[in-house]
């Protein structure tokens, strides 16, 4: 195996952008993109018997709608002047950022609970690392469930989530109202369950404890366990172990120009 080193690497790398950029798609694209991301929706085979093929079907139309409006929203955010951001009591720009996030989440969420659900031979063993890392923070398996279910109970429109706190190193749950509202900072998510109405009331009319306690008996625990191990994997706790250098030597500039960026960049360069 050949191993490269970083001079190397970075003049691979800058090949390839040329490269890219040379032709006539990326010449498209530098005069067009600006901020606009694209979100390309995935295939799911949704299983399990909780949700009836309508529901299903139903999901997977709102799923799609998630990504078709997020396209439009991002590429809208390219033509809204940012000054148009001065006024937060009646922005565009602040709507779209909003109404951004919205879908985006919205995209996540479903793809996290179609991948996490269904499983019609669902079982956790005692020796698994979802059991054993529940029961840790929780004193035992049975105090998480009742808590995880309690939080769907408790969300009215949202989702009811089990994550991974890389500040605490520790898993909680909670509930998210809408796709925005009540997550914590960082939050990795390992398992989801759909909260909102239309997720549960034409199946189980009135019976949202049933809904969620026959959804929680389909939990693919091999998805949860994958999750787990990413998100301790991933070690982000590191990020709160960083410190500042600070220097008091720099003036500060005041009075920018509203066009102008308000951080300098000295000495860099672009690959």
């Amino acid at each position: 195996m050949t191993t490269l080193n970083t001079k190397d690497l970075q003049k691979i790398i800058r090949e390839a952008v040329g490269t890219v950029l040379d032709g006539k798609v990326g010449q498209m694209a530098k005069a067009v993109v600006s901020e606009a991301a694209v979100l390309m929706p995935r295939s799911f085979i949704l299983k399990g018997d909780v949700s009836s093929p309508t529901t299903k079907e139903n999901h997977e139309k709102l799923y799609n709608s998630y990504v078709t409006s997020h396209n439009k929203i991002s590429a809208k955010l390219d033509s809204v002047p940012k000054t148009d951001a001065d006024n937060p009591n009646d922005s565009e720009f602040r709507r779209l950022k909003i109404d951004e996030t919205h879908n985006m989440n919205g995209v996540k969420f479903h793809e996290l609970l179609f991948t996490n659900t269904g499983d019609l031979n669902s079982e956790i063993r005692a020796d698994s690392i979802p059991f054993m890392r529940l029961s840790r923070d929780w004193g035992t398996f049975d105090q998480w469930q009742l808590d995880f279910r309690a939080c769907g109970m408790a969300s009215r429109e949202g989702w009811a989530v089990c994550y991974f706190d890389p500040f605490k190193q520790r898993y909680f749950n909670t509930f998210v109202e809408g796709h925005t509202l009540h997550l914590s900072l960082m939050a990795i998510p390992v398992l989801v369950l759909d909260t909102w109405h239309h997720a549960w009331f034409l199946d189980f009319p009135g019976e949202k404890l049933e809904y969620l306690n026959r959804s929680m008996r389909e939990i693919n625990w091999n998805v949860v366990e994958m999750r787990m191990l990413i998100a301790e994997m991933a070690k982000l706790h590191q990020l709160y172990s960083v410190q500042a250098v600070v220097s008091n030597e720099k003036e500060t500039s005041v009075g920018l120009p509203q066009s102008s960026p308000p951080v300098e960049v000295l000495g860099g360069r672009i690959l």
